[in-house]
């Protein structure tokens, strides 16, 4: 079901999913906060994912996640961008500053799954998500019969560090420091499939990704 303060229940042609006005970095992908087309306004949605593939990208600043999402959301996978939810949370809290490892984030994200899935059953999360959170993640992925995929993008170190100093996605540049804390911190076992993309194009790597997952 889905309603709008002002029009009362509406259909699923009547809203807008993304909301590229609370976009903040220069990237297709935009937040997911549903809005009414008639009034603008946004919109409760109670919708719940019952199945689907998800594809998660993980890696360092700098390592492609979001570039290869924007490609994997041009095939039909619905798009959700760690970076957007941040934006979503903000808003929705009124927050200027927030972590992102908070309770909200990981909500946020459940709740834009649900909404995607109205529209397919294909889905792509690009975002940081540490060894210690994986299981917050997966247990997301089962209650809503997800099949899921976790690929860590990892580029060498100072591949990571000259993409971040050349990217256009972001009004700054991301401090080194950051870049090398979360490169030593993704640490993973056999249940990640990390993918040296170094010398690999955003494409190749969206090719590979696909054909990895199926």
């Amino acid at each position: 079901m889905i309603i709008c303060p002002n029009c009362n229940e509406i259909s699923r042609q009547d809203i807008n999913i993304y909301n590229k006005n609370l976009r903040k970095q220069n990237f297709d992908i935009s937040p997911i906060l549903p809005t009414c087309k008639h009034c603008n306004a946004e919109v409760k949605i109670s919708n719940r994912c019952t199945k689907g593939n998800i594809i998660i990208l993980n890696g360092t600043c700098g390592s492609g996640k979001s570039t290869v999402a924007e490609i994997l959301a041009t095939r039909g996978f619905g798009a959700i961008d760690g970076d957007c939810v941040i934006q979503v949370v903000k808003h929705k809290t009124g927050q200027t500053k927030m972590d992102f490892r908070e309770q909200a984030m990981f909500d946020e994200i459940t709740c834009q799954i649900d909404i995607l899935s109205m529209l397919g059953d294909n889905f792509v999360l690009s975002h940081v998500i540490l060894p210690e959170d994986m299981s917050k993640f997966t247990k997301i992925f089962e209650e809503r019969n997800l099949n899921y995929h976790f690929f860590l993008l990892k580029p060498s170190y100072q591949t990571a560090v000259a993409r971040c100093q050349t990217r256009t996605c972001h009004n700054s540049v991301t401090p080194e420091e950051w870049i090398k804390y979360f490169y030593d911190a993704l640490v993973f076992g056999e249940n990640v499939t990390v993918e040296d993309n170094t010398n690999m194009t955003a494409t190749q790597t969206a090719d590979y990704i696909l054909e990895a997952q199926q």
